[in-house]
């Protein structure tokens, strides 16, 4: 429906708005069901090996990639700080980087459109401007590409 919005006009934040044409509770399903997260997650850049997700408050979580051609496996993993019908707040820590950030991601539906907005806290601009550098924009862009086509065929 539409492509990726991406700001980074907070010094150490990313925030990510994407419209998806399916009602909230959808979209939120395919974001916390580790079965559909491995079928959406990886984009074309790379296959989900494994998504494991405790759906409540306190409860861990980790995505493991392989990403296509000769790249290492890596993943992310936190815990969920929050989670309601309307936001999710988790930790997330991918191997390689010094620190964890903070990820807020909200729904918010009109008309059976649904606005999600993701917004990643790091600890400081130098590692927002490293994760921003890694190319996440367009790994990101094309897995909620692979998102929205999910939750359309649900």
């Amino acid at each position: 429906m539409s492509s990726l919005d991406i700001s980074t006009s907070v010094p150490t934040e990313i925030t990510l708005t994407r419209t998806f044409d399916a009602p909230k509770r959808l979209v939120i399903e395919a974001m916390l069901n580790p079965e559909l997260v491995k079928r959406w997650l990886g984009g074309k850049r790379a296959q989900v090996l494994s998504a494991e997700l405790d759906r409540r408050v306190g409860g861990q979580y980790r995505w493991v990639f392989k990403p296509h051609g000769d790249h290492p496996v890596f993943q992310f993993s936190g815990v969920i700080k929050e989670l309601s019908e309307d936001r999710v707040v988790m930790t997330e820590k991918m191997d390689d980087l010094p620190s964890e950030s903070l990820v807020t991601t909200t729904y918010v539906e009109a008309n059976g459109v649904t606005t999600m907005t993701v917004t990643m806290k790091f600890e400081t601009q130098e590692i927002r401007d490293m994760v921003a550098g890694t190319g996440m924009a367009d790994g990101a862009g094309e897995a909620y590409d692979s998102l929205a086509a999910l939750v359309a065929s649900m």
